[in-house]
């Protein structure tokens, strides 16, 4: 399912302005990365950002945000997914802290399909 026009615009507002940011999409929905890691994004009607599994516990009881739900039977620990409804501040500084602890991580390696 593409992201509404409304959730696209959260992301596009909320991204740093970083050379070091590549974007792609992932799922369909637009994503950027650092160091081949995707550290925030779109996921269906939602946005996503990589904080590391003890940081995304700190928001896990803030409305509108939750640990990341690929699907019912598999979550992602170290993602925090969020409302595009989320206070535009507040999702700019998740992706710049995602951003840093992404950056923080070894790259990742080229998938060779083996």
């Amino acid at each position: 399912m593409e992201p509404a026009a409304l959730v696209v615009a959260a992301y596009e507002t909320a991204l740093p302005n970083d050379e070091r940011i590549k974007r792609k999409r992932m799922f369909g929905s637009p994503c950027a990365f650092v160091n081949r890691q995707m550290f925030f994004g779109t996921f269906e009607q939602t946005l996503v950002a990589r904080l590391g599994p003890d940081r995304v516990q700190d928001f896990v009881d803030t409305p509108g945000m939750q640990v990341f739900t690929l699907s019912p039977d598999k979550t992602w620990d170290d993602y925090i997914q969020m409302d595009a409804t989320v206070e535009p501040s507040v999702l700019a500084e998740m992706a710049a802290e995602a951003l840093a602890w992404c950056e923080s991580l070894p790259p990742k390696t080229k998938w060779t399909g083996k």
